[in-house]
């Protein structure tokens, strides 16, 4: 059994496994990479409708292909700005959002809601 774990031992340089750290960063950032693995689907499932390689989309982003497999990986944070320019090279819409109306009704709506927000504050004094 010795040897074992001396050739184990060998094989990992003397270091422990870094799988519990992985672990718990994977579970504490959870939210954001689910939602960029199904950015990553959207981006492959584009590229592969236009009949892009990675390479091309990255010469239309001016960025590197290395970067473009990160994302395609779902390992990305991405901004917003980032994923506005996906959007732009691959013609396609990655985050819909809701627009804001116009019409009267709307903005008096929301000059009431700002309204009873104001009076539903607590009156503080400059420091």
């Amino acid at each position: 059994m010795p040897e074992i774990r001396e050739k184990l031992d060998a094989l990992n340089n003397g270091k422990g496994s870094d799988y519990p750290e992985q672990a718990k960063w994977r579970k504490e950032n959870r939210d954001w990479l689910q939602k960029s693995q199904a950015i990553a689907f959207e981006v492959l499932e584009a590229l592969d409708k236009k009949k892009f390689t990675q390479k091309k989309l990255a010469e239309l982003m001016d960025v590197t292909p290395q970067y473009i497999n990160n994302i395609v990986r779902g390992r990305e944070n991405l901004t917003l700005e980032t994923i506005c320019r996906l959007e732009k090279a691959l013609g396609i819409e990655l985050m819909p959002v809701k627009k804001l109306e116009t019409d009267l009704s709307d903005h008096q709506e929301t000059e009431e809601a700002v309204k009873a927000t104001k009076t539903n504050l607590p009156n503080r004094k400059a420091a």
